[in-house]
């Protein structure tokens, strides 16, 4: 008989356990055998997917009722204006009512009617302006009356004045000190207008003209002239009396020039001897029957659109601020001018 040790038998498994990535094997012979696996993270690319899905749809949802939202502010603002325009409609129309039950059986025309007449219960923009100015009616007297219409029945020496007197109480409601060359149907040179005003210390001066020409009564239009040298302080306050002209409505719009008409290198003599920004008007063509029906119906609001333009170049120009308290302590001088002399 052979000495050979008997072969053991091999272990039978009894009972296998996994715990996540832990493998419990449980043998025959009381051998527990723990086996750890090198897990893999498993990825849900589907369950991603629609996650994202539902994210872009939450999105688009929260965006359509931000839309809404603005949608119905917008409307609401939208029906506010709409009362706010239809309380204020009222108003003006219950007081239109009023002001022509007062005025008996008269009737206004709206097209017509005067912007200036309108503007006249409101307040002006300014009050007590730290501020001087010289308003200028052209020609004058017996011996000057200036351009004469077609029919020979209106002188522009007449409605020089008659519009600078209207400019003047436009500019006094905001407090302006104004210098007027004159006031009645008198002549003073050149020279004694500049003079007068340089000696008062008048921080704009602005001429008044209407335009004439012979043989054409076709030409008509607006136009203002400034030194020939382009002075920025004389050219601000034409360009802002053109403006607001024009907002008001010319025939047309001639610009504003430089020099002295047909004669470039010259200057008319106002804007040589006033020593602060200067400017002459002129005011549509008396020769031309359009700019003289314009000049009968608008003249108010004309006037008007003249002392805003000054006002706001005054502004401009840092003579006054927003609240219109004076910032400079002397008077405006327009040292740029070709010829200037300065006292």
């Amino acid at each position: 008989m052979s000495n050979l040790p008997i072969p053991a038998s091999e272990p039978v498994v009894v009972y296998e356990q996994r715990e996540g990535r832990i493998k419990y094997t449980y043998y025959d012979n009381g051998i527990v055998k723990i086996t750890r696996y090198k897990g893999t993270r498993k990825i849900y690319w589907g369950r991603i997917f629609a996650a994202m899905i539902v994210f872009m749809l939450l999105m688009m949802g929260i965006m359509q009722s931000v839309k809404a939202i603005a949608a119905s502010l917008k409307k609401g603002d939208a029906k506010n204006t709409e009362a706010t325009v239809s309380v204020s409609d009222t108003l003006m129309q219950s007081s239109s009512k009023s002001g022509s039950s007062k005025a008996g059986s008269a009737v206004t025309n709206d097209d017509t009617s005067s912007q200036a007449d309108k503007n006249a219960d409101n307040e002006p923009l300014y009050a007590n302006l730290s501020l001087k100015v010289c308003i200028a009616p052209a020609h004058g007297g017996a011996s000057d009356r200036g351009a004469v219409s077609p029919d020979g029945e209106t002188a522009e020496c007449d409605q020089n004045l008659e519009l600078g007197m209207l400019v003047k109480e436009c500019l006094e409601k905001s407090g302006v000190t104004v210098i007027m060359t004159r006031e009645t149907d008198e002549k003073l040179s050149i020279s004694e207008r500049c003079s007068l005003a340089n000696q008062a210390g008048a921080d704009l001066y602005v001429s008044l003209h209407r335009n004439s020409v012979s043989g054409d009564e076709t030409l008509c239009g607006t136009e203002l002239w400034i030194n020939n040298n382009d002075p920025k302080y004389d050219r601000t306050l034409a360009e802002n009396i053109l403006e607001k002209l024009v907002e008001v409505g010319i025939s047309e719009n001639r610009g504003v020039k430089t020099g002295y008409s047909g004669l470039p290198e010259q200057n008319y003599q106002v804007n040589i001897d006033a020593v602060m920004p200067s400017c002459l008007l002129e005011l549509g063509f008396l020769t031309n029957s359009v700019d003289n029906m314009q000049f009968e119906e608008k003249k108010n609001e004309y006037a008007q659109a003249i002392a805003d333009g000054i006002i706001k170049t005054a502004a401009d120009l840092g003579v006054i601020d927003q609240s219109g308290k004076r910032l400079i302590p002397d008077q405006l001088i327009s040292y740029e001018k070709n010829g200037v002399q300065t006292y």
